[in-house]
């Protein structure tokens, strides 16, 4: 039987304990479909739920700075630390996608940049001070394509955690 002093350093050190990041839900924005009041608003060639094994990922292909763009109501991502999402380069793989956020529709320059692998499904977290993101009410993201058009790459499981 534990000793009062020592139920009462339990319960103290229970009172000075952060809470988890866990007890903040995912916020979905792509999941075989879009969810969460998220719209497509892309201006790039997009096809939403393209069967592909047991998933349904967004197919994206585009010409010369050309973006998946994904809108919503703005919010504060308060509780939220990354974005993260699966990708896949398709065939060729190789483009380069820069990602950014949206405030007030227009992109925050980032300079956060990847290259899809060609046929791997990668999972990708971005953390949303590489966004410069972290205290802005967004409402987009986007993966735009630099100076060159892009071959079609394929994404799902995108969310805010």
């Amino acid at each position: 039987m534990p000793t009062r002093r020592g139920f009462i350093a339990a319960v103290a050190g229970l009172a000075l304990a952060k809470p988890s990041l866990a007890e903040t839900p995912a916020l979905i924005i792509y999941d075989d479909e879009l969810r969460n009041g998220w719209q497509n608003w892309s201006w790039a060639k997009v096809d939403l739920s393209v069967p592909a094994g047991g998933a349904k990922p967004i197919k994206v292909q585009g010409e010369p700075w050309s973006a998946l763009a994904l809108h919503r109501d703005a919010f504060i991502p308060a509780g939220y630390t990354k974005l993260t999402f699966s990708i896949n380069g398709g065939a060729l793989g190789g483009q380069s996608l820069m990602i950014k956020a949206m405030v007030d529709g227009k992109p925050v320059d980032s300079n956060y940049v990847i290259q899809p692998k060609a046929k791997t499904w990668t999972q990708v977290e971005v953390p949303l001070k590489e966004l410069i993101a972290e205290g802005k009410a967004i409402d987009g993201i986007a993966w735009q394509g630099q100076a060159t058009a892009y071959n079609p790459y394929y994404i799902t499981r995108i969310q805010f955690e």
